[in-house]
């Protein structure tokens, strides 16, 4: 093929030569097809890309499919259930929730029931006449003065910098309008937090960005400052993440614009690290101490930590010294090992982390054990977009749920996979400007709040179907696993600990 190329290269240019001298008005030709010729002897000399270099010119093909292989199965090749991380069912139940389009559906479930972790819910032979429950759950233990009252779904954590401004500002608006809250990510409090004046959840992750020191250390009067802002009703100190938990994360220095510098108290242009460990403490005891310190900072407001579980014996060590000093966080967010991220180490994103239909068992069973159940919330986020996911981590022990990627299709995002390239196309995980003037705030907004209204909707319907009045019925023997091609079992039986 290698010597073909060189053989025809040499042929098509003395054609062109002899065409162009014998017929002038086709220079045209020529012009169309030397570009081409061009690049396939660089293809040819070039030596880091086999293929190119065995097919000159054939091999940029490959290479193109290769790096649209993604966006070309999504759209082309995939049926509606074999998408990863998630299948069209699932984006099209929010796109159509979002859309307020019609959430129908003929024909059947495209789901296989005889497929081994198929999951569904009983219903009842009689449905709740009436469904009387706001949806809504107080966070804020013994040692707190200023309970936050949360719906039971809200925005994941998500940074302005790894998402764009329009992205932050539509959520901002949308929480505000259906009466969720907004976790700001770590990436610090922006004005586009305030915007539309929702409920904020702030953030601070390991690089205590917009309340750190010149050192990168936390800062504890930026923090206040923040802290007792009206709109801020709860403190989340991440201790790790699902997608990649027990490493750091880096910002890279093309998104770090000189605006998100300002707010994250960084230097414009550089790449930011979060590093993987907190600097203000190291043990549970330290972290207990932080904790009471962020109470205090923010005039008793609801402080807790987010987290996904690794290795159990150190949460339950955890759990149990905060029962022993009986001082502990109002809420702890679990994200499963499943989460979303922006960019993620290749092996924490595919094999670290507990699943989090696990962790959410597991958590609530080790706070139970400690008689801690009362005093700290739990909340549960990974892959959360269907009624029925909130009524499983419900189920499971969680009393409310995050949701990022899930409110990220609300916003139009398509699973392009490119968040860490700064190319979204949806103009949702980029810093280009051209790019994130094609999300239209106005619009967006209104579609995050309907997604939202939607699915609480669909929520109160699941319940009504199942004979339950309220949240007060939700329980785990209303789930079933098929666990193998002839044997099922209910979440009761499979997650049985707590008996």
């Amino acid at each position: 093929m290698r010597k073909g190329f060189i053989i025809t290269s040499i042929m098509l240019v003395l054609a062109l030569a002899v065409i162009t001298f014998l017929y002038p008005f086709l220079w045209w030709l020529a012009f169309v097809l030397l570009p081409f010729l061009v690049l396939g002897l660089i293809d040819y000399f070039q030596k880091s890309d086999n293929i190119r270099r065995t097919y000159p010119l054939f091999g940029r093909i490959t290479n193109f499919l290769e790096k649209q292989r993604h966006v070309v199965q999504e759209t082309v090749l995939l049926n509606r259930t074999e998408g990863k991380p998630f299948n069209w069912i699932q984006k099209e139940i929010v796109y159509k929730r979002a859309a307020n389009a019609n959430k129908s559906q003929p024909f059947g479930t495209q789901i296989p029931y005889d497929e081994v972790g198929r999951e569904w819910f009983t219903h009842s032979i009689y449905p709740a006449k009436e469904v009387i429950d706001d949806f809504r759950v107080t966070v804020g233990s013994s040692l707190c003065s200023q309970p936050y009252s949360s719906s039971i779904l809200n925005l994941a954590g998500m940074s302005y910098g790894s998402i764009s401004k329009n992205a932050t500002l539509a959520f901002n608006g949308g929480a505000k309008i259906a009466g969720f809250a907004q976790n700001t990510g770590e990436g610090g409090f922006t004005p586009y937090h305030q915007e539309y004046g929702a409920d904020i959840i702030f953030q601070i992750g390991t690089g205590y960005f917009g309340c750190r020191t010149e050192e990168g250390n936390f800062d504890p009067e930026k923090f206040q400052e923040i802290a007792l802002h009206e709109v801020v009703k709860m403190i989340e100190i991440k201790i790790s993440q699902g997608a990649k938990p027990g490493f750091g994360a880096i910002l890279p220095a093309k998104k770090n614009t000189k605006e998100i510098a300002k707010f994250r108290d960084v230097e414009k242009g550089t790449e930011i690290l979060s590093p993987p460990h907190h600097s203000a403490f190291g043990n549970d005891e330290e972290m207990i101490s932080f904790i009471g310190k962020l109470r205090k900072l923010s005039n008793g407001k609801p402080v807790g930590i987010k987290l996904c579980v690794g290795q159990k014996d150190e949460f339950e060590r955890m759990v149990q010294t905060f029962a022993e000093k009986q001082n502990y966080p109002d809420f702890i967010a679990i994200d499963g090992a499943e989460g979303g991220t922006g960019a993620a180490h290749m092996e924490s994103l595919h094999w670290a982390g507990l699943a989090i239909v696990e962790a959410v068992h597991f958590a609530h069973s080790t706070l139970t054990k400690h008689k801690l159940r009362d005093e700290i919330k739990l909340m549960a986020a990974g892959k959360i977009i269907s009624a029925f996911d909130i009524y499983r981590m419900l189920a499971l022990g969680a009393d409310a749920c995050y949701s990022a990627r899930g409110m990220m299709f609300a916003l139009g995002c398509v699973q392009s996979l490119k968040c860490n390239l700064d190319t979204c196309p949806t103009g949702i995980t980029t810093m280009v400007p051209s790019r994130v003037e094609s999300l239209v705030v106005e619009d967006k907004k209104t579609k995050v709040a309907n997604y939202h209204k939607n699915t609480m909707e669909a929520f109160r319907e699941l319940l009504g179907s199942m004979g339950l009045e309220n949240r007060t019925g939700v329980h785990r023997k209303y789930i079933v696993r098929r666990i193998n091609e002839t044997e099922t079992k209910t979440y009761d039986e499979i997650y049985n600990s707590l008996k």
